[in-house]
């Protein structure tokens, strides 16, 4: 292949690869634009509807907190009974 042959390849990829580039980009820059414009129109019907949905995540928070918290509690028992007898053990040991 002589240089001017692939200097004209080189030069119409770089062509393509810009127009893929800007094709690629243009639903990035749509989609944001009518997304806000069109959240004024959908934030006072949507509103009372977040709202409820923070309101049971919440909830579900509280409850996983709960749930969690009363099945892990007697492995913490246990483990802190267990390091208090080995120290006690340990304590006892060292006054003799």
């Amino acid at each position: 292949m002589s240089p001017e042959t692939l200097a004209l390849g080189r030069d119409l990829a770089l062509i393509v690869l810009t127009l893929e580039a800007i094709v690629l980009a243009l639903p990035l820059l749509i989609v944001p634009f009518y997304a806000i414009r069109y959240m004024r129109r959908a934030r006072a019907p949507i509103r009372p509807v977040l709202r409820r949905v923070r309101r049971r995540a919440m909830q579900v928070e509280d409850a996983t907190k709960l749930v969690s918290s009363l099945a892990a509690q007697p492995f913490l028992w246990a483990r802190a009974a267990g390091d208090g007898i080995t120290r006690g053990l340990g304590y006892l040991m060292r006054r003799r």
